[in-house]
């Protein structure tokens, strides 16, 4: 009751401003419903699955207005959504440059990056987000997948236990957190953490097919047989398997790493991005 009557508070007192200015002219009047009409176009493009008609209306508006900073960001997280990462770095540099301490654009070069394997640049961007706000959940896990990226697996783990300790429920900095074992070859204690977060009512089809890369890897045929097939045909349960035979003797660390960190495919192993 209290925050209804707040609510009316302000809109009383927001009723009794007199204007302090010229008003506002038709033609603004237009190319303002006319904006607010395009972004409910592209946020209606965007849940459909039209992202280059969702890109098409932003750059239209931009085309209009260079200066407004909140669709340049929508579209720069939309070139990301695409996995268009060149084009988003060019956007979030832009915006860097005019705010150089906002955290979402930081954020967005820091992903950006990781999404072109450049672990040490995209450090840089996390390292400055959690600069600003050291409980910056994202820009721990950030930070880790970077670091996991580079190899130095500890470093990432003391990273996502960080994070943990902000939000101990987020299943997917405990995914991240024991795939870093799993990229470091210790199959065994990477098999543990994620047999614990595989099969609960939030685990997902990705986390299951991180188990079973884990098992395939420690060379159980079986266990990684029986647990990718749960999402899997049998025909991508057997291609996979024989993936993991052959990284598990060629022991190859950085392809493993390459597989888990590169850009993502439908159920292929991989670490969580916390947004």
């Amino acid at each position: 009751m209290a925050r209804f009557t707040c609510l009316l508070l302000l809109l009383v007192l927001s009723g009794c401003m007199l204007p302090t200015g010229k008003l506002a002219s038709p033609d603004f009047l237009k190319e303002t419903t006319a904006r607010g009409q395009a972004l409910k176009i592209a946020e209606i493009s965007v849940k459909t699955g039209n992202i280059a008609a969702a890109i098409d209306v932003y750059q239209k508006i931009l085309e209009k207005d260079p200066t407004d900073t909140d669709t340049l960001y929508k579209l720069g997280a939309l070139y990301l959504q695409a996995g268009a990462a060149i084009e988003a770095i060019e956007i979030f540099e832009r915006l860097e440059q005019e705010t150089p301490e906002d955290s979402k654009v930081l954020m967005g070069l820091g992903r950006a990056n990781l999404f072109l394997y450049r672990p040490a640049i995209a450090a840089l961007y996390f390292e400055k987000s959690i600069d600003l706000d050291a409980d910056h959940v994202a820009a721990l896990s950030g930070f880790g997948i970077s670091s996991d990226m580079a190899g130095r697996h500890a470093m990432a783990r003391s990273l996502y236990l960080q994070a943990l300790l902000l939000t101990p429920k987020d299943i997917g900095l405990k995914n991240n957190f024991a795939l870093s074992f799993l990229m470091e070859g210790d199959y065994e204690t990477a098999i543990t953490h994620l047999n614990e977060i595989a099969f609960g009512d939030d685990a997902t089809a990705v986390i299951r097919q991180n188990l079973a890369m884990a098992y395939g890897l420690k060379g159980d045929r079986e266990a990684a047989s029986r647990i990718s097939g749960l999402d899997l045909d049998p025909a991508t349960v057997e291609n996979n398997l024989r993936y993991y035979e052959l990284l598990r003797r060629i022991d190859d660390k950085d392809s493993i790493r390459r597989l888990l960190l590169g850009p993502r495919t439908p159920y292929a192993p991989q670490l969580e991005e916390v947004s």
